[in-house]
């Protein structure tokens, strides 16, 4: 009896090691591996000690509640070559956060897998580069993501998630040409023309009304005085900034901005403002008011 309790004992470390490193999660296959055979995985979930996540998935000790384990619990799910993509790939990437409550996302080899409770399954062709491991999960690269989300997200949704990849600098246009000459998508290939990289949505909007009053595009995240400015036009040393309520409220941010702003100026650049409010309800005034400040500079 001793001797079976210490056989027990032993397994539930090797078990918690390898659980360790996955989230707390274990997976059937791996449990059976170490020894742990179908009736020691019963008597481990009717006790409590384990907890089914999903089929053949289990969290050891605890039903951990990061949801990196759940986005992991999910590709276990789905068996070897599966990968975290779509939605909650452009989560774990931080170029499109999702909903809470969404259900994981799952892209599994076409020839593979089914469907799975409380997880959304994608059947397509993964290339070997498709899929990366980050935050130790397996999900698809940030171009893969870019390119399965254009078939899924409203163009002006697709274009901020594309140009907060390329703020973050963790995809290229060369990484997205290639996954697009396996997987055509057409409104991606379209935003992937514009070079211009943006960090917010206001951004995307105040170039929208430089495109739609034809007034020269900007140098976009430029650094000036040691900070990084949204947009300038170096030969009118002109500088526009756009100024959202989330990011600008704060007094550490208006103190910021002030000093910025002061600093320009005294280099001799003319520094504009605008809110949402600006960019939403009064374009016109925005691009009479950038058209002449480039006036004003072209003719000293």
């Amino acid at each position: 009896m001793r001797a079976q309790l210490a056989h027990g004992h032993h397994l539930d470390r090797a078990a918690a090691r390898v659980a360790a490193r996955q989230y707390g999660l274990i997976t059937r296959p791996q449990a059976l591996s170490l020894g742990v055979d179908r009736g020691r995985i019963a008597r481990r979930l009717a006790s409590g000690r384990w907890h089914q996540v999903h089929r053949g998935v289990y969290a050891v000790g605890h039903l951990a509640p990061r949801i990196e384990a759940r986005w992991l619990a999910a590709v276990l799910a789905c068996g070897p070559g599966a990968a975290l993509s779509h939605a909650s790939a452009a989560h774990l990437w931080a170029i499109k956060r999702a909903p809470a409550r969404d259900l994981p996302h799952v892209t599994v080899d076409t020839r593979v897998g089914r469907a799975r409770r409380g997880i959304v399954v994608h059947r397509a062709q993964l290339a070997p580069q498709d899929i990366v491991r980050s935050a130790g999960i397996p999900v698809t690269s940030p171009a893969r993501t870019l390119v399965d989300l254009a078939g899924e997200l409203p163009e002006r949704a697709l274009k901020r998630a594309l140009r907060e990849a390329q703020f973050q600098r963790i995809v290229t246009l060369a990484d997205i040409g290639e996954v697009l000459a396996r997987r055509p998508a057409v409104r991606l290939r379209a935003l992937v023309g514009d070079p211009a990289v943006t960090q917010t949505d206001l951004e995307d909007r105040l170039l929208a009304i430089c495109d739609a009053n034809a007034l020269p595009r900007p140098l976009t995240q430029q650094r000036l005085s040691g900070k990084r400015v949204d947009f300038v036009w170096p030969a009118a040393r002109l500088v526009v900034e756009t100024d959202g309520w989330q990011a600008h409220a704060t007094r550490g941010a208006f103190q910021d901005d002030r000093t910025l702003s002061n600093a320009l100026q005294l280099r001799g650049y003319i520094v504009l403002r605008f809110t949402a409010d600006d960019l939403d309800h009064r374009r016109r005034d925005v691009a009479r008011q950038i058209r002449r400040a480039l006036a004003e500079a072209a003719h000293g």
